[in-house]
């Protein structure tokens, strides 16, 4: 099992776990062996990984013929595009997992997924409950977009020192009857499909997730507004899988910013 993920993210313990109580070898890297491309390429076939965790934008880095050994491949931390199941889906066990970290590392994980299947989320993991409700916390019916709730053990308790964001984040929870019990109100977009997994189909908000990180668009958009020739600016995370692309950066989450201003003054580096 290759440790990919930090020490400091939550999504080592998943892996720490895995290994260990499996009686799996964990194998390490440094930060530049874990390099997405051609350094993690080599540090997994040196150690014969079978069993990885990584981003979907890090494993479209990957070197097509890289992770031979590989016998299942968990992609989780950002949506994942249907390119990449086609790509790496094949001869392997894929599962696209989610999980934001106020819900401790994975709230779902989808059935394996090949070529051919729709991506999506799967659903809930023991001890782990899942609500799609719209504005009024009324359940969404099946193919029916609502915001997604999560309730269950892995739940944390808050934000540490901001009473504010956690009250509006961590709410009650209309489902039970222990009043202790709370859900936490993700801000992601996502449907039931007929089979019972879920869909995920994006934000509520202009929060986007690049290479795994959670990234505020107008934070950015707010410093650019600052500069004294910039009238207006939007920022946008874009993915570009067109067939023009260097293969490396296929599916890849790129920030891209547009602004207006005085284009005789204005320069942009």
């Amino acid at each position: 099992v290759l440790q990919f993920a930090s020490p400091s993210f939550d999504a080592s313990i998943s892996e720490i776990a895995m290994a260990l109580g499996a009686g799996a070898q964990l194998c390490l890297g440094n930060r530049f062996d874990l390099l997405p491309g051609d350094a993690l390429a080599c540090l997994c076939e040196k150690h014969a990984i079978t069993h990885i965790t990584l981003p979907p934008s890090a494993l479209s880095l990957m070197p097509e013929n890289s992770l031979g050994h590989c016998q299942t491949l968990i992609v989780a931390g950002e949506s994942c595009p249907q390119s990449v199941v086609q790509k790496w889906s094949k001869s392997r066990r894929f599962i696209n997992a989610y999980g934001p970290t106020e819900a401790s590392v994975c709230a779902s994980v989808s059935d394996p997924l090949d070529v051919f299947d729709k991506v999506t989320i799967g659903r809930a993991i023991d001890n782990v409950q899942l609500y799609v409700l719209d504005g009024s916390m009324q359940v969404s019916p099946i193919g029916v977009i609502g915001e997604l709730f999560i309730g269950g053990m892995g739940l944390a308790r808050g934000y540490l020192n901001q009473p504010e964001l956690t009250a509006e984040r961590f709410v009650e929870n209309v489902f039970s009857d222990d009043d202790s019990r709370r859900l936490y109100k993700t801000g992601d977009c996502c449907r039931w499909l007929a089979d019972g997994s879920l869909e995920y189909l994006g934000r509520v908000d202009h929060q986007v997730k690049v290479r795994g990180f959670r990234i505020e668009l107008g934070e950015i958009e707010a410093v650019l507004d600052q500069y004294p020739l910039v009238s207006e600016s939007v920022v946008i995370a874009y993915c570009d899988d067109s067939s023009n692309q260097n293969l490396n950066d296929k599916g890849r989450n790129r920030l891209v910013a547009y602004v207006v201003g005085d284009n005789d003054k204005l320069k942009i580096d």
